[in-house]
């Protein structure tokens, strides 16, 4: 519902923006609009936006006459990693297909998962990750086409100007180059301009790889790390927030008996909670007999039993537990924050311990000390989190509400006015850079009509089949016909990706 109110409303805003700018074409105002988009470089057209402008020629020829011999040395490098990309590509994609494929006869629960798949806003890319999305293709399509503009000036190929667009929700960038001029140059130079793009969209992932790993030493001046999971987000009104649950800010360093230095071990901890038995708490016997409200033992709808009188008391919660392991289970409504204050146990020997044993000697009870667990069904845990206030959070429900209605980072803020989201927003911004920006990398070197790959065909056609083909009329019909296959290649894999996340 949510997806189809959103694509609603950019029909709307795109046919909205449309027809103002016919009307106001149309109206008496049309020509001082058209001298605004004149002077200003804007078009308007069905579903895009674009500005192009010719003021950046000057830039871009101060940075192609940088350090010239080295960058003849870059752009070199930019055609050796299009070569092998444009294999590696080709291979993936035909895998890719072979998969998709198999895994339209295959039953859900055995289809593995395709390695590329279409981003969709409210379908698998969340709506608030939009400006993550937005800006990381922008600057990965800004730096493409200033690879192709800077190796096109370096190569004698006049540049006409530069742009950005954004259509539909979608932004990139274009650089317009003089076909007279980018027809006169060799195969060679061609090559230089055209894998100018992909090649910097890789040495862009490359540096958001590094910098997604040396992160945490980048920020070391102003955060920490390896003490605690610190909570940045949370879902209000859940039984997660509120005055007796985790505030922004708590610095949570145990579940239970799970200890928690990051992100990471707060997302292991929730899995083993989920994927172990119920963990009890250790309770003396004069704690039992002193606190036990119990009334008669019943089980409910649902199969859970219950021994508490819940009409009158919503802090206490029924306990099971046993004298030994071959005795029957005895029952007991007792307060649980202060029941789950005791040591964590899966048996009534984990809390025999030194200081057990010197309370069992106070005790007329056999054993002194028993491991409670609480009556709860299979989804249901008690979980005691400690966030660096007194009492821990006492949590009751299912595991994953932890993970779902509260975020948390690995990264502890030195200073109060530092930002708590800071790091993990650098965080996803670099993980957007390396997936996109190398998807970008890795589709636009395939040879496929319209994109990069096509062109780099073209001029790799002409540089190793010149001797072969003299003819430049056939060495134009084996690019056309690799590039055919290419094109029909990547078609079938965007629907086939497209059917699986759409209609399966």
């Amino acid at each position: 519902m949510i997806q189809l109110s959103a694509v609603a409303l950019l029909f709307l805003f795109w046919g909205a923006v449309y027809a103002a700018d016919i009307l106001i074409l149309s109206s008496s105002y049309s020509r001082r609009y058209e001298r605004f988009l004149h002077h200003t470089g804007l078009s308007v057209s069905l579903g895009q936006v674009r500005w192009y402008t010719a003021g950046l020629n000057r830039t871009f020829v101060r940075l192609a006459s940088w350090q010239s011999h080295w960058q003849r040395a870059w752009f070199s490098a930019g055609v050796w990693f299009a070569y092998v990309a444009m294999v590696g590509s080709i291979v993936l994609l035909v895998g890719t297909l072979v998969q998709g494929v198999r895994n339209l006869t295959r039953a859900p629960e055995e289809r593995t998962q395709q390695i590329l798949v279409p981003v969709m806003p409210g379908v698998n890319l969340p709506w608030n990750h939009m400006v993550y999305f937005a800006a990381t293709l922008l600057l990965a399509g800004v730096l493409h086409e200033l690879g192709h503009a800077i190796a096109a000036i370096r190569e004698q190929v006049r540049v006409n100007g530069f742009g950005i667009f954004c259509f539909v929700i979608y932004p990139g960038a274009f650089v317009d180059l003089s076909t007279e001029h980018l027809d006169s140059v060799s195969a060679k130079q061609k090559l230089r301009i055209f894998c100018a793009g992909v090649w910097h969209n890789f040495v862009l992932v490359l540096l958001a790889l590094v910098l997604l790993v040396c992160m945490p030493f980048l920020l070391l001046p102003l955060y920490s790390t390896g003490q605690a999971a610190v909570v940045t987000g949370l879902v209000e009104d859940t039984a997660v927030s509120g005055p007796r649950g985790i505030l922004l800010g708590d610095h949570v360093t145990r579940m239970d008996d799970c200890p928690i230095r990051s992100k990471e071990d707060w997302e292991q901890c929730i899995l083993g909670i989920l994927h172990t038995p119920h963990r009890g708490f250790c309770q003396s016997a004069d704690q039992i007999e002193h606190f036990n409200t119990a009334v008669k033992v019943h089980k409910t709808a649902h199969g859970v039993v219950e021994c508490c009188n819940t009409n009158t008391s919503l802090s206490e919660l029924c306990f099971s537990y046993r004298h030994s392991n071959l005795s029957s289970q005895n029952h007991a409504c007792l307060p649980a924050r202060r029941t789950a204050s005791g040591a964590v146990c899966r048996t009534n020997s984990d809390c025999l311990t030194p200081g057990h044993h010197k309370l069992s000697r106070l005790n007329p009870w056999p054993h002194g000390v028993y491991c409670l667990f609480p009556a709860l069904d299979n989804n249901t845990r008690l979980v005691r989190v400690s966030q660096g206030r007194d009492p821990p959070m006492l949590f009751l429900g299912n595991p994953w509400e932890l993970y779902y209605h509260a975020k948390v980072s690995s990264y502890m803020p030195r200073f109060n006015f530092l930002p708590l989201e800071l790091p993990e927003v650098l965080e996803t911004f670099c993980k957007y850079l390396i997936s996109l920006s190398g998807a970008l990398a890795v589709l636009n070197v395939v040879p496929c009509h319209a994109l990069d790959g096509q062109w780099i065909l073209s001029a790799l056609v002409d540089l190793q089949l010149g001797k072969l083909l003299p003819n430049r009329r056939d060495r134009d019909a084996v690019a056309a016909l690799v590039s055919l296959l290419g094109t029909v290649l990547l078609g079938a894999n965007i629907a086939l990706a497209l059917w699986s996340l759409i209609f399966r």
